[in-house]
């Protein structure tokens, strides 16, 4: 149990990552619209 908070599961990881790049795209997009 304790081993699940010290190191993030790689589904985690990989989530975060494509929040992360969705997050960017938006912000570009936000960006052409201005």
């Amino acid at each position: 149990m304790d081993t699940t908070k010290k190191a993030p599961r790689p589904v985690d990881r990989h989530v975060g990552g494509r929040v992360r790049m969705r997050r960017m795209m938006l912000g570009m997009s936000q960006e052409k619209l201005g």
